[in-house]
């Protein structure tokens, strides 16, 4: 998976090679290895490890920020679900 048009050079596809307990090695688009440090909500969450595993087995490409070395919680067809605003009462 190639992709195209970003504005963010450092966001790019990833496929996910190896999945540990601390951390989730990946491959990029054009061959860099990372390896992406898992947050303690991440080590601690069982679901979210198993999604991790299951997208590693069906080879599913991922968004990856190369620089930060960080996994994003949304895909490449939705941004971040916007955070309402709090009134203040």
């Amino acid at each position: 998976m190639t992709l195209k048009d970003t504005s963010q050079p450092d966001i790019v596809a990833a496929r996910i090679v190896a999945v540990s307990g601390r951390t989730v090695k990946v491959v990029t688009e054009d061959g860099q290895t990372l390896r992406i440090p898992l947050s303690k909500t991440y080590r601690q969450d069982k679901t979210m490890l198993a999604s991790l595993k299951d997208i590693w087995h069906a080879g599913i490409w991922i968004p990856v920020n190369r620089q930060l070395k960080r996994l994003f919680h949304y895909d490449w067809l939705t941004g971040p679900a916007p955070v309402p605003a709090r009134a203040n009462n």
